[in-house]
């Protein structure tokens, strides 16, 4: 396969310099272009030569380094191999979801129930508001965004950015009913005297959103007056009303990705085997020619697969389950002006603080044997919520840092209390007897160990904070499991509940 087959520097520069280019030398494009039609013993394609000339930096005459021009053209080779890996990569995934398609096909055929409005009785609309802009107002301090749903309201906290172009990243939900209710978005802002007004509103038509795919919005806002202001939000809007309708159309959206896939990936075989041919031997350029398969499309493609420094835009697929599914999905697609771009500055430190929180679980759990230790474990619990449930927010943070302050405050209390345990002669417990001089040694190790391990951790939950108050989006690597922290943002302490839906 040309796959196997990795053209390298001297080899290119060789095969130019059999055919007269040699290597130091600057030549016109024509030259080069001839040179490789006698390598091939044909016509080389003139559109894959260009794409590659014109990547190169020529001289005041037009001319290119031999050099350059081979050098772009390895990069070529491996762009296309990557390109074919990347595609048959998506196709497996495509596959897969395919598969669970169905068989969500085969479970709600069975159990679907709709209203008399013809609509899922588990309707949801999803909304994720991802940020406003063009807000002009001087005398607040906060901005907020509201959503009303009939007389459902909820309400979006700002998380980041400044007060003029407010970032919020938070998803809200709303079952719908009829399909009649009106959706209103209202921009909020706060002074300093905790007074909230209205900046704006807009509404979204529940009728525009019938095809079930998810759209990215941005409204302009009308003021108290009915007219246009400046500020806009920009949010995604979804609304399921038909799951067995929805699952049967993203099977036929998946099928013809797939084929269109495969597709792709046959245009970029036959663009690697163009840019390899003239440094293959015989045996080689047939066998892979041979292998290659006739080109069906009716429409002709100018090797677009060779444009290598354009990034190929790959179609987003949106595959609903669950309300809360689905909108963790959407928010991985927030566009990079919303969110910041995954980091690994922080990635051991989340990783090595993950270690050291289940440790810490791991010694409270064996001190519940002499002591109440419940706090410790609950603290624990606390830490794990930030990488499981992506509770990566800065008034979170603060609440595990201030608790874990507290326990520290309790084992040098309860150390204290027992610091003359170790040497005393009183061994006596009212549970254990003198049987219980072991089990207390032991708890007080312990204790000493996860007071080390938490004064570590609370330099650790520092560093969270300040990555939290800058919007940073974190990477948590460990073993098998890769995924982003600080996308969601969502906290356990609100009085909205998501954590617990």
């Amino acid at each position: 396969m040309s796959l196997q087959f990795q053209p390298n520097a001297n080899q290119v520069l060789g095969a130019f310099q059999r055919v007269g280019l040699n290597q130091g030398q600057a030549y016109q494009p024509d030259q080069i272009y001839q040179a490789l039609d006698q390598l091939t013993g044909q016509a080389y394609d003139r559109d894959v030569a260009t794409q590659i000339y014109e990547q190169c930096t020529p001289n005041q005459r037009g001319q290119v380094q031999i050099e350059e021009f081979s050098q772009i053209l390895i990069s070529a080779d491996g762009m296309l191999k990557k390109k074919i890996n990347d595609t048959e990569k998506q196709i497996q995934q495509l596959v897969e979801e395919s598969r669970d398609c169905q068989r969500q096909v085969q479970e709600i055929q069975y159990t679907q129930q709709q209203n008399q409005y013809g609509i899922d009785i588990d309707s949801s609309l999803n909304i994720i508001i991802k940020s406003a802009s063009g807000i002009t107002t001087q005398d607040f301090i906060q901005s907020y965004v509201s959503i009303s749903v009939d007389n459902n309201e909820q309400i979006a906290q700002q998380n980041g950015g400044d007060k003029f172009h407010p970032i919020f990243n938070e998803q809200l939900g709303f079952q719908i009913k009829t399909g009649r209710e009106n959706v209103t978005l209202s921009l909020l802002i706060q002074d300093r005297n905790q007074k909230k007004s209205l900046v704006g509103q807009a509404r979204i038509d529940l009728s525009s959103l019938q095809d079930q795919q998810v759209h990215s919005l941005q409204l302009q806002l009308q003021n108290d007056k009915q007219q246009y202001a400046s500020p806009t939000i920009q949010f995604d809007v979804q609304w399921i009303y038909n799951k067995l309708k929805y699952y049967q159309e993203m099977i036929s959206k998946f099928e013809a990705d797939i084929q269109q896939h495969y597709n792709d990936i046959e245009d970029y075989k036959r663009d690697l085997f163009v840019v390899q041919q003239p440094f293959m031997d015989k045996n080689q350029r047939q066998n892979l020619q041979s292998s290659l398969k006739p080109q069906t499309s009716s429409k002709v493609q100018t090797n677009s697969a060779l444009l290598y420094q354009q990034q190929q835009n790959q179609p987003q697929i949106y595959k609903p389950t669950t309300p809360q599914q689905s909108q963790r999905q959407n928010l991985d697609n927030i566009q990079p002006q919303f969110q910041g771009e995954a980091s690994e500055e922080l990635s051991d430190e989340i990783y090595y603080g993950f270690i050291l929180y289940l440790l810490m679980i791991v010694l409270s759990m064996f001190q519940c044997f002499a002591r109440p230790a419940y706090v410790d474990i609950l603290l624990g619990t606390l830490y794990l919520l930030i990488i499981c449930r992506d509770c990566f927010t800065p008034e979170y943070l603060k609440i595990v840092g201030a608790i874990t302050v507290f326990t520290i405050v309790l084992d040098i209390f309860w150390i204290a209390i027992y610091k003359n345990w170790w040497s005393g002669t009183d061994k006596t417990l009212p549970t254990w007897g003198e049987a219980g001089d072991p089990i207390v040694r032991i708890t007080i190790v312990f204790c000493i160990f996860n007071m080390i391990l938490k004064t570590a951790l609370c330099y650790i939950i520092f560093h969270y904070y300040k990555a939290a108050q800058t919007n940073q989006v974190l990477k948590f690597k460990a073993w098998q499991l890769e995924f982003q922290i600080g996308i969601l943002k969502q906290n356990l302490f609100t009085s909205d509940k998501r954590l617990l839906s």
